[in-house]
């Protein structure tokens, strides 16, 4: 094996662990919930000390983006990683030995920064590492096959063991993505951000196998890099606030903004979170306690299915096409399912199945298609100067968003039923796709700096047809781009 595909495939299996410790945290969550709910009497909480509880991690999260931007900025990706998953560790431990309500819900907020935290770095991290034609295949295996295999453990387990039993075992995944990181190098795209180009070209080397393109894609992010240096004057103390607050008054940064947020509510609508972190008081409405474990394994089995055929179909694909294929015809199972739920609401031994099914189907189509499509997306459309900025900004609004979607949907089932949340959910996800079909660009086969320029000025069928000087005309570009009072 060659020592670059031995040090990818090192990467990447630290990020799948990351994100399967990350899913692990709704599913272990699923089973404290139900159990505080139910019979489990060891902390004495309220209806809503639970729901407040369930929702905490998805508000809190918006503290981990900061701190991320943070400590990212100074330590880099993958020594970020090995910081952040430490305080997860500690709550785990903290969780299985609690007999506070006031402990319980400190360790959620705690939770939920290094969530928010490790979450974004991993995104942000598969599109540095990856080889660019493989990032969207790379990313779909790690962030959304870990994502869910680590919620449907959390889950599975909780219907044989105690809650605390299953915090404990979290530390597993979580020390070890931890460990791995050492062994890493640290990613091309922020050395080059910082100047490091013989560090970058170094350690792009040592991750790429160097063809024609492979060497295109690194001089584009070096000579893209150093144009922003010199335009910015890098060797200014204040060079990246310079350079933050120059991208910031740029009208493109804002459309990548918007775009970010409809891809956010399309997600946070579709429901994976909402699933994740009430699956079995979800799972036993629809089928009750019989056999809830088989239940489980056949939800949650065929969303990680849908997971791993995302991979085969990202390969094969355009990434639009999988998104607004795929999320339609998403929509239409969810709004049969509404439909199946409002004419037998009651737990029925024939319609039991039918409803976990449909569930099942759901969740097949959305982590085949829809999901992958639009979390390949946040990691690749941030420009390299604004992406701490735009990610506190779309991270902290889709927050509170998600945050508010999860406090309420206890009370909404109650008031309005599992079908008219549903409906509610398909109609976001309807004009959602109609925005994204307006604006949303095709990246599958481009480079990071590619899309990067796409976005700044339209320069990827430029990039891929013709040949030129690129430092010259980046620098063009971004001087085109810069408010009249930067460019005099």
């Amino acid at each position: 094996m060659k020592s670059h595909h031995r040090l990818q495939i090192i990467i990447q299996a630290g990020l799948m662990l990351c994100s399967i410790s990350d899913g692990f945290i709704f599913g272990q969550m699923s089973g404290m919930i139900d159990a505080l709910k139910g019979s489990d009497h060891s902390i004495m909480m309220t209806a809503e000390d639970i729901s407040l509880m369930a929702a905490l991690v998805n508000i809190a999260c918006v503290g981990g983006f900061f701190v991320v931007g943070i400590v990212t900025e100074i330590f880099g990706r993958r020594k970020t990683i090995m910081i952040l998953t430490l305080p997860l560790a500690f709550c785990w431990i903290v969780v299985s030995f609690a007999r506070s309500k006031t402990i319980l819900i400190i360790t959620r907020i705690i939770v939920g920064i290094t969530y928010g935290g490790i979450s974004l770095l991993s995104h942000i991290t598969v599109g540095e590492y990856a080889p660019y034609n493989l990032r969207q295949i790379y990313f779909n295996f790690v962030a959304g096959t870990g994502s869910l295999l680590g919620s449907f453990l959390g889950h599975i387990l909780s219907t044989f063991l105690n809650w605390r039993t299953v915090a404990l075992i979290g530390l597993i995944p979580t020390l070890l993505s931890c460990i791995i990181p050492i062994f890493w190098v640290e990613s091309p795209p922020w050395l080059a951000s910082k100047g490091r180009y013989g560090e970058c070209q170094k350690a792009f080397k040592q991750l790429h196998f160097m063809d024609k393109e492979s060497e295109k894609e690194l001089e584009d992010l070096i000579a893209l890099e150093k144009t922003k240096c010199s335009v910015i004057k890098s060797d200014s103390a204040f060079a990246p606030v310079k350079t933050m607050w120059r991208a910031c008054q740029q009208l493109y940064l804002w459309k990548i903004i918007l775009l970010s947020l409809m891809t956010n509510v399309y997600r946070i609508a579709a429901g994976r979170v909402l699933f994740n972190t009430m699956a079995i008081t979800i799972f036993k409405d629809f089928t009750g306690q019989s056999k809830l474990w088989l239940v489980t394994l056949i939800i949650d089995g065929f969303g990680i299915f849908g997971a791993l055929l995302s991979c085969l179909l990202v390969s094969v694909f355009n990434m639009r096409s999988l998104l607004f294929v795929l999320g339609s015809a998403g929509n239409v199972v969810l709004i049969i399912l509404s439909i199946v739920l409002y004419s037998w609401p009651d737990i029925d031994s024939n319609f039991a199945w039918v409803k976990a099914l449909l569930l099942a189907l759901y969740l097949i189509i959305v982590n085949s298609g829809p999901y992958p499509v639009l979390e390949t997306l946040l990691s690749e459309i941030y420009p390299l100067e604004a992406k701490v900025f735009c990610i506190f900004i779309v991270g902290s609004i889709s927050g509170v968003l998600q945050f508010l979607a999860i406090k309420f949907s206890p009370i909404l089932f109650i008031s309005i039923g599992y079908h008219g949340v549903f409906l509610i959910n398909a109609a976001l996800i309807f004009i959602s796709l109609i925005y994204l079909w307006k604006y949303l660009p095709e990246t599958k086969g481009k480079t990071l700096p590619e899309i990067e320029l796409f976005f700044k000025k339209g320069f990827i069928d430029t990039i891929d047809k013709h040949n030129f000087d690129r430092e010259s005309d980046y620098n063009i570009m971004l001087k085109e781009n810069l408010p009249q009072t930067q460019t005099k």
